[in-house]
């Protein structure tokens, strides 16, 4: 879904005439589309056939925490307070809470899947904030596509370096319509739409403030995964993702920007 929006994304951008893409800025976005997208997606994805999805979208929300973090530490734009810290402090525990396997109730390749994918929302932060430095293609829709163009290539290597491609269905399953329909809205509306309007947001606000969206994903994800998946989290999972979903509140709640988060991606953008 990465390579076919990717490709459409940059088709657009030709058609309509104004794109620059400068070796360097291809390079970014090949950078970009490893960190974010093989990096993240890959373990994510195989995290969940081991979890259930609505445990990985809560898990996911430790995004804006990552990316907090990276401001107050590395870049220094945010101001410290005592509820930004208790938040990285509560996140920190929910991931140890969410990670600790009840006795007999999971593998251990399930018991992997938490910290797999608590590294691929580091990468997609780290991600997040590398981009707001770097020279990147334009306009922001061809950028969005040459990361998801690369990104998507590189998952799809992986993929067949693991085998994957002798697990796919026959070709008339594939193009069933319900597989088809699924990918035209994990194409259209999940890749082209959504991170479009990210790396756009990310070009002209401060990267916590966009990632706030991690508010809204795991509560509708909890919510589908139990009325559509039929998917039941155990007690001490419960209290993991509700430590987790506090932490990010209490993060960007607590949140003070030292100075203007328009100042520092100027340069990155010309």
């Amino acid at each position: 879904r990465f390579t076919l929006a990717g490709l459409f994304l940059i088709v657009w951008s030709r058609a309509a005439g104004r794109t620059t893409l400068r070796l360097r800025q291809f390079a970014s976005a090949t950078i970009l589309g490893f960190i974010m997208f093989a990096c993240l997606y890959a373990p994510l994805f195989w995290a969940e056939t081991r979890v259930a999805s609505g445990l990985a979208s809560v898990i996911s929300a430790l995004i804006p925490v990552w990316i907090f973090a990276g401001e107050l530490f590395v870049l220094r734009t945010q101001r410290a307070s005592a509820l930004a810290i208790g938040g990285i402090a509560l996140g920190f525990a929910g991931v140890v809470v969410l990670s600790l396997r009840a006795p007999g109730s999971a593998s251990t390749s399930s018991t992997l899947a938490i910290p797999a994918t608590v590294a691929g929302t580091l990468f997609w932060s780290a991600g997040t904030l590398l981009s707001r430095r770097l020279s990147l293609p334009q306009p922001q829709r061809a950028n969005a596509g040459w990361q998801m163009l690369t990104g998507g290539a590189m998952l799809l290597a992986i993929s067949a370096a693991a085998g994957e491609t002798h697990r796919l269905p026959p070709v008339a399953v594939l193009l069933s319509p319900r597989i088809v329909a699924s990918m035209a809205y994990l194409v259209i509306a999940a890749s082209i739409i959504t991170y479009t309007a990210y790396v756009w947001l990310i070009a002209h606000e401060s990267p916590t403030r966009v990632s706030s969206y991690a508010y809204v994903n795991p509560v509708i994800a909890l919510a589908v995964g139990a009325t559509l998946a039929g998917e039941r989290l155990t007690l001490m999972q419960v209290a993991g993702a509700g430590l987790v979903l506090a932490g990010v509140f209490a993060t960007l709640r607590g949140r003070g920007v030292a100075q203007p988060a328009s100042s520092a991606p100027a340069k990155a953008r010309t």
